[in-house]
């Protein structure tokens, strides 16, 4: 989201940002020009945090919208979070709801309430018809919304995610590896990113064993924080692997690249949790970075870098298709540096934040001229 802000204010777009207080405060947000921010404050404890949200990022809104009423609203939909279609009326102007989930498949813990859920979902229905367009980073879920909310297909955008091709660039290994402290002539498999069910990270941790017997100096990184990071660790140490599957935890943004430079391959898993696949902004940030990436096969992973010719597909939920994926490809050095330009190169060519602004200023612009 902050990626987007950015670039729309180098589009001569004034943008005022309605989100919750920082962890480590106000001052932990990077100021952005022509962007102001208004921070809404949130109780952060466990099923509290989403309705202290609702409340104070509504106040907080209204405020905005009658002070200042904007052309459009832009509207980052989190499942629970309605703000803004309570909001929505005060400056008359049009929604674009920016749609990456929907409640039913994202809700977690109280929310999953039957009454509960299907007010969720009575907002966000209401809010997608409402809209002057929406917009999802799939087209799974605006398909979805077309068939069973009768959303228009002429007001649905897909705009994927992206990267900074600047932030995220290529790095030698070794050096990498140096200043993480790692070994630096082992061979290294990569991930970066949330630990959540739908990324199947259980099934690389049941690779290893495989890739091992081929290549034993072969080492894991498994670098994130999540809701299975315990689940996977117990089964880490439970196969012996705790020696070669190294969880670093939870990195600050700016240490990422390093991390992902450290790693000869990069991976990125789904497993079928959802009706939508979704849309990993791991694996730009891991072609911008020039590193060859083993997917799972479907939209948005394996076939992705199948197209970009950035990696290999392999099959879903089976660890010996991905063992092979990455054992062929760590012993084949020559053969992962071309996967690696190959994919940098197609970031550079459309897959930047300044492309994805560029599809939604269009957006935001046909909306501004509807009611």
């Amino acid at each position: 989201m902050l990626e987007l802000v950015r670039e729309l204010a180098l589009r001569d777009h004034e943008v005022r940002l309605v989100a919750p207080v920082p962890s480590g405060g106000p001052q932990a947000t990077e100021p952005i020009p022509h962007v102001v921010f208004r921070y809404a404050p949130v109780l952060r404890h466990a099923g509290v945090r989403p309705l202290s949200y609702l409340l104070s990022s509504t106040v907080a809104l209204a405020r905005q919208m009658v002070e200042w009423r904007p052309e459009v609203l832009l509207w980052f939909d989190s499942p629970g979070q309605i703000g803004p279609l309570l909001c929505a009326g005060l400056a008359g102007c049009p929604i674009v709801l920016f749609a990456n989930g929907l409640p039913a498949e994202e809700v977690r813990g109280v929310w999953q309430w039957g009454p509960l859920k299907r007010l969720l979902t009575s907002a966000v229905k209401t809010a997608a018809r409402r809209a002057a367009a929406v917009v999802s980073i799939c087209p799974e879920i605006t398909d979805w919304m077309q068939s069973a909310w009768g959303i228009s297909a002429d007001r649905c955008h897909t705009i994927r995610n992206g990267v900074d091709a600047v932030r995220f660039g290529p790095q030698e290994a070794r050096e990498a590896r140096r200043g993480l402290g790692l070994e630096e002539r082992a061979h290294y498999v990569g991930f970066v990113g949330g630990f959540f069910p739908w990324h199947g990270l259980e099934m690389l941790i049941e690779s290893v064993p495989a890739v091992l017997r081929e290549i034993p100096d072969t080492r894991f990184l498994l670098v994130g924080e999540g809701q299975t990071r315990a689940e996977l660790e117990a089964r880490a140490r439970q196969m012996g692997l705790q020696e070669v599957i190294r969880f670093p935890g939870r990195v600050r943004f700016d240490e990422v690249p390093r991390w992902i430079a450290a790693s000869d391959v990069c991976v990125v898993l789904h497993r079928p949790t959802r009706l939508y696949p979704g849309d990993s902004m791991k694996l730009w940030e891991y072609l911008a970075c020039a590193r060859p990436v083993v997917a799972s096969a479907g939209p948005g992973y394996g076939e992705t870098v199948e197209k970009i010719g950035s990696g290999v597909s392999v099959r879903l939920e089976d660890p010996r298709d991905l063992a092979r994926g990455l054992v062929g490809l760590l012993k084949d050095p020559e053969q992962r540096a071309r996967m690696g330009k190959r994919g940098r190169d197609a970031v550079v060519a459309g897959h930047t934040w300044s492309a994805r602004a560029a599809q939604l200023d269009a957006v935001l612009r046909e909306a501004a001229g509807r009611t």
